[in-house]
């Protein structure tokens, strides 16, 4: 029993052997990264629903055709100048004036009396963008302004004749029903900065106007407001002014819109008389005429082939009367009167 107990107790105070080192090593995987989606691509706009020249439901499919026509007593009564969505009044030579009709929602089988381009025009249209011109040729200068716009030169294109009833240059028309027809690449009516609605707030304090008299050039242009039509119509020497089919010349809107008007000796007529140059690029003065109503205002259009925009003094769009609108381009500081 002794010999059993030394024997525990040497073994009880023997060291025991330490346990071998290990070497672990850990791997630490790479982050993976996802990489970051691409922002969706913005949605194209939305096409109009409504006419931009009007107002009115539908976009017309045509083409949007631009006639040059006479505003001469020799060359009155006007030809299809009704069915125009848009007519422009403009200063030429001699304090004289011309129409720019703008046509896309009809096209008259007759327009006219056709006549000629002139500097202004392709600024002036070239909201329009590729639009077409019908006209009757034109000074050197003005013809090339023209051929380098995006404006489609339509003074070749076919569809002219000569009315017999008169005499030149005051017969000369276009079948525009036929032209537009044969005319697939001319550009489709787009925004060019008008804003339509039947009804604005604006109307109840803005000034009563029965009658209108704007100078374009030396030309006094006169409108007469119909409150059973809501709409204005041109008053020549006392009387309502009529086209050829004895349709009143009217319109829903009348815009007064005062422009930068220089001699343009680019473009020199038989008499010597240089042209007028309006510049429709810029800022201005702006009276809105609608619904028996005058609205005052700022035009502002910042670039050639950019809309025309028309302003409140607030800074807000004055909507016009749907249904179409006379643009009447008066010189800075011209004469305008309304009662």
């Amino acid at each position: 029993m002794l010999a059993a107990a030394l024997t525990i107790a040497s073994c009880s105070h023997s060291t025991p052997a330490a346990a071998p080192a290990t070497s672990a090593s850990t791997t630490v995987a790479a982050p993976t990264t996802t990489p970051a989606p691409k922002p969706p691509k913005p949605a194209p706009p939305k096409p109009p629903t409504t006419n931009p020249l009007t107002g009115r439901p539908g976009v017309p499919r045509g083409p949007v055709l631009a006639v040059k026509i006479d505003n001469t007593s020799p060359g009155r009564p006007q030809i299809g100048l009704d069915a125009a969505d848009i007519v422009y009044v403009e200063q030429v030579e001699g304090g004289a004036t011309r129409l720019v009709a703008v046509f896309a929602s009809r096209y008259p089988g007759q327009v006219g009396p056709v006549r000629s381009v002139r500097n202004g025009d392709p600024e002036l249209l070239s909201a329009y963008g590729g639009a077409g011109l019908v006209f009757s040729g034109g000074a050197g200068r003005p013809l090339a302004t023209l051929h380098k716009s995006a404006l489609k030169d339509l003074a070749g294109a076919g569809g002219y004749s000569r009315l017999g009833s008169r005499r030149a240059p005051y017969n000369l028309v276009n079948a525009l029903s036929r032209t537009a027809g044969r005319l697939p690449r001319i550009a489709r009516p787009r925004d060019v900065g008008f804003r339509w609605a039947d009804a604005d707030p604006r109307l109840a304090g803005a000034d009563h106007a029965s009658r209108l008299t704007a100078t374009v050039g030396r030309i006094p242009v006169s409108f007469g407001f119909d409150p059973r039509t809501h709409r204005w119509i041109e008053v020549l020497n006392g009387q309502h002014a009529r086209a050829a089919n004895g349709a009143d010349l009217g319109t829903p809107n009348v815009i007064v819109q005062f422009c930068r008007v220089t001699v343009d000796r680019t473009d020199v007529d038989v008499n010597g008389s240089p042209s007028a140059l309006t510049h429709t690029v810029g800022s201005g003065r702006v009276v809105i005429f609608r619904d028996g109503r005058a609205i005052g205002g700022t035009w502002v259009r910042s670039r050639a082939g950019g809309p025309t925009r028309y302003l409140d003094p607030a800074g807000k769009d004055i909507t016009l009367r749907t249904g179409g609108a006379w643009v009447l381009l008066a010189a800075t500081g011209s004469p305008l009167s309304y009662r």
